[in-house]
């Protein structure tokens, strides 16, 4: 996996000062956070569900709440909405376009019909988490440098547990590593695009 530490580094640094762009900051990642939780329920059987798929959800919507809740300790401005995103149009499509190159490369992949939803729930959380393993710590370490009261500490330790997770379950299906490795290629790109639009956003913001 390719690392953008340093870009994000680059971008934490110029918006964790700012209190306008670090509660847009925060916003974003919510609505992120709260993508990733409708898309875990988007590929749940009516019935046959398991529980680490709820508690996985669970988990999705609570990090959206706690970083909502993070932005009154950095603005008095409220953001009730995910109407004020840094990253625009990049933002909201980037989930969906990582889930449109994830359902073309698995039927290109021949993966059974029956299989097809939780192996793409596997790779699209699997390649999140990779990420998500990369940006909390780095948000993290940066936030205690700088004595915000913002904290993402809890969030870092529950994706490292899911991250585990996708980990094991990725063993149990054939060719499972094989087939992240393409997804995640296709995060990355995503990703790249996605912080170089943040960056530019930010600029335009301050």
């Amino acid at each position: 996996m390719i690392s953008f530490a340093l870009p994000l580094q680059q971008i934490l640094a110029m918006i964790i000062p700012s209190p306008n762009l670090h509660a847009r900051w925060l916003n974003t990642l919510s609505y992120l956070e709260n993508c990733g939780a409708r898309q875990i329920a988007a590929c749940e059987h009516p019935t046959l569900v398991k529980e680490e798929m709820l508690k996985h959800a669970a988990e999705e919507f609570r990090h959206a709440h706690h970083l909502k809740h993070q932005i009154e300790k950095v603005s008095d401005i409220s953001f009730d909405t995910y109407s004020h995103l840094l990253g625009g149009v990049a933002t909201r499509h980037y989930l969906p376009a990582l889930i449109l190159k994830t359902s073309r490369y698995l039927k290109s992949a021949n993966i059974p019909e029956r299989s097809l939803k939780e192996t793409a729930y596997l790779l699209i959380t699997y390649a999140i988490e990779l990420r998500a393993e990369e940006l909390y710590p780095i948000y993290e370490t940066l936030l205690r440098q700088a004595g915000s009261r913002v904290s993402v500490k809890s969030i870092v330790l529950e994706e490292q547990g899911h991250l585990n997770d996708m980990r094991v379950a990725l063993r149990k299906i054939p060719s499972g590593f094989l087939h992240a490795q393409r997804i995640t290629s296709f995060k990355g790109e995503l990703c790249q695009k996605w912080l170089a639009t943040i960056q530019e956003n930010i600029l335009l913001v301050q």
